[in-house]
């Protein structure tokens, strides 16, 4: 069986076990220490960057994210979640929730783990103003979220992971469509069965 070395709070690991989910290809979860400011050796003896998630397979470790996701989805039966007939479409969605995660990611550690008297609010800021962009961005183009497929599996991750975060953004006033579109997703299995824990 395939093992995943990650943390129930990361936006990128449950990315990843939404996607074994779908495809129905088991993983073995197992949680992995990891500190923005120390590094993880256990971890770097794996990934060199010392970042999770890690899968562990036949072939050897495979990381970051969205390679995990092709590993996977390449192991699953039938049509995959990168098949679809504009792929492009497909990608740029998934490179945009990326970015809402890292965006968010980043603002977590600034604001929460940084000693209070070091904090840049400023780059704080500027996480949350691409966050706004990207999710504005979204709001104006729904038509790429009518299917299921990498971008809107990673979507979802990543905008449950502000509500788990950032609650403080209230993203869904501005964003009706997205909010009543996450309604949905919120209620199936894959996000049931992968909901965030804190740590």
């Amino acid at each position: 069986m395939l093992t995943l070395l990650q943390t129930p709070a990361s936006p990128f690991a449950r990315k990843v076990r939404m996607v074994a989910i779908v495809r129905g290809v088991p993983l073995a979860l197992e949680e992995a220490k990891v500190d923005p400011a120390k590094r993880n050796a256990s971890l770097g003896a794996l990934n060199p960057l010392a970042k999770i998630p890690v899968l562990i397979a036949p072939e050897g470790p495979i990381y970051d994210s969205r390679a995990i996701c092709r590993y996977i989805d390449a192991k699953g039966e039938g049509a995959g979640l990168y098949a679809g007939p504009d792929v492009w479409a497909i990608l740029r969605l998934e490179a945009l929730a990326d970015g809402i995660m890292d965006a968010a990611v980043i603002a977590r550690y600034e604001l929460a783990i940084r000693p209070g008297n070091l904090v840049w609010q400023d780059w704080a800021a500027a996480q949350f103003a691409r966050i706004e962009a990207a999710l504005d961005c979204l709001e104006a183009r729904t038509e790429d979220l009518q299917t299921l497929h990498m971008g809107t599996i990673g979507l979802a991750a990543a905008l449950e992971y502000l509500d788990f975060r950032h609650p403080k953004l209230h993203w869904r006033k501005r964003r009706p469509v997205l909010a009543k579109w996450l309604e949905g997703e919120a209620a199936t299995e894959r996000m049931q069965c992968t909901r965030y824990s804190a740590f």
